[in-house]
């Protein structure tokens, strides 16, 4: 899994799966994704939104983490 694909899929618009959610805030956290990265999916979640699931997908990972 690559950060600039899940970027990417959620900035057209498409739903990220759980795996791919926790990729990012994992990677966050570990620092295999940078902070530029982690804003660039914050940008397209602002203009695309996310779905209930996603969104809770978002929280239970942030809270594992």
């Amino acid at each position: 899994m690559l950060p600039q694909e899940i970027i990417r899929k959620k900035r057209e618009g498409d739903r990220l799966s759980r795996e791919e959610i926790a990729f990012m805030v994992e990677g966050l956290t570990e620092g295999h994704v940078s902070e530029a990265q982690v804003g660039a999916l914050a940008m397209a979640i602002f203009f695309r939104d996310m779905d209930r699931d996603e969104a809770v997908a978002l929280t239970l990972a942030m809270r594992d983490s």
